[in-house]
């Protein structure tokens, strides 16, 4: 008996409809975030981050408090690996930050094809503009299971997204663990060793302003830094038993010690991360044990 055309034009059009809605709403939220950039752009101008990381070594690394223009939050390794890019002038270290962050938000996105990467491109304007570090922590989301040595990153720069090495202790992945520790290690150690006083610094900073986390640091979109972290923690423990790597980026998001807007870039590393599982890239990209 054949098939009613009236029905299979519904059922074709349904389909149609629940393929496009995602891409829709993808290009929808690009939009908004491209006129949100616009606006902060007027009032703050390119590269709000960037240009405080330019500009720590033109006074005490943290003698300007949180939250102010100009602010430097992270620690002195970060400071002094990008030391000689400081001597460039503002507007080139910027500019150098905004076109690093788009041709690897664009490889990150690239396997999804044009009509997806485009519109998560313009939902990841914000990043773009401001200079975060949000899309090196979407690499550390795509690669940091096969390369556990890039945890170091947000160890030493936001510190709290830096669940990696949970992921790792949950699923007893020791070598991978003790890569990731040991090398967040050896470069403070190297680091402290040059320079032992901005360590100091920076702890006292980080104590004195531990209770603006809530007020001041802390984004009001989500949920308050106390209740975030731990909850980031037991996301990507639960999602280590179950083998769901999607929670790396979502726990990095949740315990990112100062959430904007600019952090969902990070999301952009579920691409790479799926496609390496899909590819059957061996090892713990697939959600596998390697070490018992």
């Amino acid at each position: 008996m054949a098939a009613d055309p009236s029905l299979r034009g519904r059922l074709s059009r349904q389909v149609s409809v629940r393929e496009r809605l995602p891409r829709d709403l993808a290009w929808i939220f690009g939009v908004f975030m491209v006129a949100g950039t616009w606006a902060w752009l007027s009032e703050y101008g390119w590269g709000i981050d960037s240009g405080a990381y330019w500009g720590a070594w033109r006074d005490g690394l943290y003698d300007v408090p949180p939250a102010r223009a100009g602010a430097y939050l992270y620690s002195p390794a970060f400071a002094q690996a990008i030391w000689p890019f400081t001597y460039l002038p503002r507007a080139v270290f910027v500019a150098g930050v905004s076109l690093a962050t788009t041709i690897t938000l664009w490889w990150l996105l690239r396997p999804l094809g044009w009509r997806w990467w485009v519109p998560l491109m313009l939902c990841c304007s914000f990043e773009i503009a401001t200079g975060n570090v949000n899309w090196v922590f979407a690499v550390v989301a795509a690669l940091g299971l096969r390369h556990p040595w890039l945890w170091a990153f947000p160890a030493l720069t936001k510190v709290t997204p830096c669940v990696g090495p949970v992921w790792f202790l949950v699923r007893r992945e020791w070598r991978a663990l003790g890569v990731s520790v040991g090398a967040t290690l050896g470069v403070v150690l190297v680091s402290a060793v040059a320079a032992p006083e901005l360590w100091r610094q920076w702890f006292d900073f980080l104590v004195s302003n531990a209770d603006r986390s809530t007020s001041v640091l802390g984004g009001s979109l989500l949920p308050a830094p106390v209740i975030r972290i731990p909850l980031a923690v037991v996301v990507v423990a639960v999602g280590a038993r179950l083998g769901r790597t999607w929670v790396l980026p979502v726990g990095m998001i949740l315990g990112s010690p100062v959430f904007g807007i600019g952090a969902l870039a990070v999301l952009a590393g579920l691409v790479r991360l799926d496609a390496a599982g899909r590819a059957g890239t061996p090892g713990p990209a697939r959600g596998r044990r390697t070490d018992s």
